[in-house]
């Protein structure tokens, strides 16, 4: 049997979109590499492969024979900002003297170039011929190639003709590509945000119990069961529970939701929270790698780090485009001398201008920076979004399916009728279903108990032997049935029906206004519930949802046949509560779980409303659509940019008097880059419309 494993590794050293292709060839030829992705904008690799054939050692050394290297943590796009600053400000130290002597002439000025162009091109510049052997090594093209063939033939021909004007032709591109690299991650440090502000949310020390004082200690020193004490205005440190006093939380970092919640003895805190004006003290649930923060933190780096579909669209084009460009230079070079019979010097400026004009990287940023933009500002609107590719598929969801209980309504099930049908008096009875729904965390059973103890159910709890959960239906333990049945919800014992429940729900405040938003925008919505016809019906009407497009008493493992069923001929979302609808979540083409910051709704479901808020699946219909949307213009951009700027460095304007020279052709294939960060930059100024 294959044991495969899944490895994700940082990765220093890239600079290019091109290396993350180049970085995946080299992966793919170790023994046993199933599958591996690399991302140039969170520069990550994840890596499936047979642990069997080779190890994590045989991945790390492909790494660095294609010459990256593997690390701990991925650096920052601030710190690759102050790296391209620094080589940037390097070349231009070199190259200045050689723009200056075109002006003013300097005396050895040959020599002087050769010098500095050497510096600059072989120094500066080295990761980029580093890459062009690598790829020549793997037998692929990459953005190294086009630089180090430009730069290279611009220093030959200088050399061979005796002329210093293309020594500062190829200094130039390295000056104008550096500049580039580093206007490109300072644009690109504002995309990766999000992780690093969830991550700088937790305090770094803490207020330890100790006897009766506290006592301020790091937080890794912290373990389950200490109790903590959090002062006002502080950031809850980790997860727990309220043992003594009370406050109000800040929970918006996690779950979107402006207002404060009030908390007392026995409520749930979460790290990352801020707490507001009260004090308290709590029991630590959860240390630093077990928080509900850092469960979130690894999911949105995830969502990042993993690949769109749309990024293969972007690769396969990438595949192409690097030898296509080297093509069509040589054409130029060729059809500029020998058809049109210019000297050699002319012709070569226009083959190294197509060389260095063409730019694959705005093709490899298209859809990843959208992609770490739109994560990190879904969580801003309490949407944890676990992978790009959902986004993408949100986008075109045409149907949603939503559940019932804990859905479309809120968790305050009541009880409206109890009626013994028995000889045992009704505490005994009550006391029966009390003690079997007591750890249960369903709606219906927090209601029986919530309905026990108004009734003021005295007797002690029963202990059953046999506690068995029916999914969907109800519990069993020992003799007795607590569930679904023809009639309704019953107690039984046996066969023998002891008690009958009967019980309504409260339509969440924003169900109305969500459905009637979806079905203006002509959005299939289904109601597919466990309840019976009758209330399932009742909630249907007073969201006028179609008739038709009700489905009652329906199981969970029915559920899923519902989803498989419309499935066939339209794009689905299922909207579940993350507790029963898990298969129907994981079915769906989109699986929204209603979160409300609960452990099973994170693992459940592909998107998780974190604020509980069914109004946020409008804000996700529309984030989807504008995040597809950028991705598509950055497509567009770099496609146009390349389909227009190509022919013009090929001279193609040149009757009409406009030609590009080879260093500010270097300069407009850096600004591409940009332009396709800043445009998803510009996602940032999403706002939902929810009316």
């Amino acid at each position: 049997m294959t044991s495969y494993k899944v490895e994700k590794l940082n990765i220093s050293g890239m600079h290019c979109a091109s290396c993350a292709l180049l970085i995946k060839k080299s992966l793919q030829t170790v023994p046993g590499v199933e599958d591996a992705s690399v991302n140039y904008a969170t520069k990550k690799a994840v890596v499936k492969y047979d642990s069997s054939k080779s190890n994590l050692g045989d991945l790390k050394s492909a790494i660095r024979s294609a010459g990256y290297d593997v690390s701990e943590n991925t650096a920052s796009d601030t710190v690759d900002a102050l790296v391209w600053r620094r080589k940037f400000l390097l070349s231009l130290l070199f190259t200045a003297p050689l723009l200056i002597s075109m002006v003013f002439p300097l005396p050895y000025i040959f020599y002087i170039a050769i010098i500095l162009t050497s510096l600059n091109i072989f120094f500066v510049g080295k990761s980029f011929y580093q890459g062009f052997f690598t790829a020549i090594r793997v037998g692929t093209f990459t953005m190294d190639s086009l630089i180090a063939i430009g730069t290279a033939s611009a220093f030959i021909f200088s050399l061979m003709m005796g002329t210093f004007h293309y020594f500062e032709v190829a200094s130039s591109l390295i000056t104008f590509v550096t500049l580039g690299k580093w206007l490109e991650s300072l644009a690109k440090a504002k995309t990766s945000s999000a992780v690093a502000k969830l991550i700088d949310l937790s305090p770094k020390f803490v207020h330890l119990k100790s006897g009766k004082s506290f006592t301020d200690v790091p937080i890794e020193s912290i373990k389950n069961g200490d109790v903590l004490l959090v002062k006002p205005g502080e950031t809850i440190p980790l997860d727990g529970q309220i043992i003594s006093g009370a406050s109000s939380v800040d929970q918006s970092a996690l779950t979107g939701e402006s207002l404060p919640i009030d908390k007392a003895k026995n409520d749930k805190v979460f790290a990352g929270t801020q707490n507001q004006t009260g004090s308290f003290e709590f029991k630590v649930t959860a240390t630093s790698n077990q928080t509900m923060l850092s469960r979130i933190v690894k999911l949105v780096d995830d969502a990042q780090s993993n690949r769109s579909p749309l990024q293969d669209f972007a690769d396969k084009i990438s595949a192409y485009f690097v030898p296509s460009v080297l093509i069509i230079s040589l054409i130029t070079l060729l059809v500029w001398k020998f058809i049109i019979g210019e000297p050699w010097d002319i012709s070569l400026n226009y083959f190294l201008a197509v060389i260095v004009i063409a730019c694959p990287c705005a093709l490899g940023l298209a859809t990843p920076t959208v992609i770490m933009v739109a994560t990190g500002l879904a969580a801003k609107f309490g949407l944890l979004v676990k992978g790009g590719e959902y986004l993408q598929k949100a986008a075109s969801v045409n149907t949603i399916l939503f559940d019932k209980t804990g859905t479309l309504t809120q968790n305050q099930v009541q009880i409206t009728e109890f009626k013994n049908l028995s000889k045992l008096t009704d505490e005994k009875v009550l006391n029966i279903a009390y003690s079997m729904e007591i750890k249960s965390e369903h709606p219906i059973a927090k209601a029986i108990v919530n309905y026990a103890k108004m009734k003021r159910i005295t007797d002690s709890l029963l202990c059953f032997t046999n506690f068995k959960s029916i999914t969907g239906m109800g519990v069993e333990a020992d003799d007795y049935f607590l569930g679904k049945d023809k009639i309704g919800l019953v107690l039984k014992q046996k066969k023998k029906i002891l008690a009958t429940f009967s019980f309504s729900d409260t339509l969440r405040t924003d169900a109305l206004s969500t459905i009637s938003q979806l079905l203006k925008q002509k959005v299939n919505v289904y109601l597919v519930s466990g309840d019976n016809a009758a209330n399932a019906t009742s909630v249907a009407q007073s969201l006028n949802i179609p008739i038709t497009n009700i489905f009652s008493d329906v199981l969970p493992h029915q559920k899923v046949e519902v989803v498989k069923k419309l499935q066939q001929n339209n794009s689905i979302a299922f909207v579940g509560d993350g507790i029963n609808d898990s298969p129907s979540l994981a079915q769906s083409d989109v699986g929204i779980a209603m979160g409300g910051g609960t452990d099973i709704a994170i693992e459940s479901g592909d998107i998780v409303i974190m604020n509980n808020k069914l109004s946020s699946i409008l804000t996700l219909r529309q984030l989807s659509q504008k995040t597809v949307s950028k991705i598509h213009q950055n497509f567009i951009y770099a496609l146009v940019y390349n389909l227009i700027l190509i022919p013009v460095a090929a001279g193609v304007l040149t009757p009409f008097g406009i030609t590009l020279r080879p260093e500010f052709a270097a300069l407009a294939m850096s600004l591409s880059s940009v332009s396709v960060v800043l445009n998803s930059l510009s996602l940032n100024l999403f706002q939902p419309k929810l009316s």
